[in-house]
């Protein structure tokens, strides 16, 4: 310990020379493969302290261009509703007028699949809420993109989704585009066909099917599938039109479960959200 401390603290600069020269006249006396190697293993080690510091730098100036990125999108965001506030004000201005009901707008419980029916004539799925979340029986479901299917079974922490690609399940659907209504049953897979479409009804390759409201079995507003081929039904009065599920039945993983409604001038949801952006403008500010 006396030796190192003589060598390292009174006397690191010769010490540094000599252990340097000593690493020379050894590299030196190897052959020239083995000195390659060892130069460039002493190189690596060397230089990994510069290499980690440019992918630090590297990334830190990723990360700001990505946080950049992400309060320009949440300042359009914040712009986007309040325009979406005003034309809720106008719409319900516009509807009392009018003399209707007011619209209200759903809540949702989250959940996950957690089963999947082994038989293939009842497609199911089960997820892991249930009665203890106030889930019912017919409640519908929905996925990222659209409709998936409704409540059929509840149990007391799980509960089986009856899904729309079910020979025992049709769907009332309208055009977005043109207010054409049709009944949407399902063909095969993720393909449905929409019956009871006239052949003078205006339907198109790209129309987006929602879901009408009629028969109460489905809430209206949601969207279903897309229409992606149209021909003549063989009787002349009728078109067969084709559609295919915006959601993909058979890869689910988190839904929604359409647990009630609400006025638009409940302001809550927007209230939590205020909430969670103040409390992330504080984690910036630390």
């Amino acid at each position: 310990m006396h030796v190192f401390s003589f060598l390292f603290d009174r006397h690191l600069d010769k010490t540094v020379l000599v252990i340097a020269v000593a690493a020379g006249v050894a590299l030196l006396s190897l052959g020239e493969e083995t000195r390659l190697r060892q130069a460039r293993a002493v190189t690596a080690v060397l230089l990994y302290p510069v290499h980690r510091a440019a992918e630090y730098f590297a990334s830190v100036s990723s990360l700001e261009e990505e946080n950049e990125s992400l309060r320009a999108m949440v300042a359009t965001l914040y712009q986007e509703r309040e325009r979406l506030l005003q034309f809720r004000d106008e719409r319900e201005r516009l509807r009392a007028l009018a003399g209707l009901r007011a619209d209200p707008f759903h809540t949702f419980v989250p959940c996950e699949v957690i089963g999947r029916s082994p038989s293939p004539f009842i497609r199911s799925v089960t997820v892991d809420r249930g009665a203890a979340d106030s889930v019912r029986v017919g409640m519908a479901v929905v996925g990222y993109r659209g409709l998936v299917g409704r409540v059929a079974q509840v149990f007391p922490r799980t509960a089986e989704v009856l899904l729309i690609s079910n020979k025992s399940i049709s769907v009332s659907c309208v055009n977005r585009r043109s207010r054409v209504i049709g009944i949407l049953e399902w063909d095969h897979a993720n393909i449905f066909r929409l019956e009871y479409v006239g052949k003078e009804e205006d339907v198109i390759v790209g129309d987006t099917l929602l879901t009408s409201g009629h028969g109460a079995l489905f809430p209206r507003g949601f969207a279903v599938g897309t229409v992606f081929r149209i021909a003549d039904d063989r009787g002349g009065i009728a078109k067969r039109v084709q559609v295919a599920s915006l959601a993909n039945l058979n890869a689910l993983e988190e839904l929604f479960i359409v647990a009630g409604t609400r006025g638009w001038n409940d302001d809550r949801l927007y209230d939590e959200l205020e909430k969670l952006e103040a409390r992330d403008a504080r984690r910036r500010s630390e």
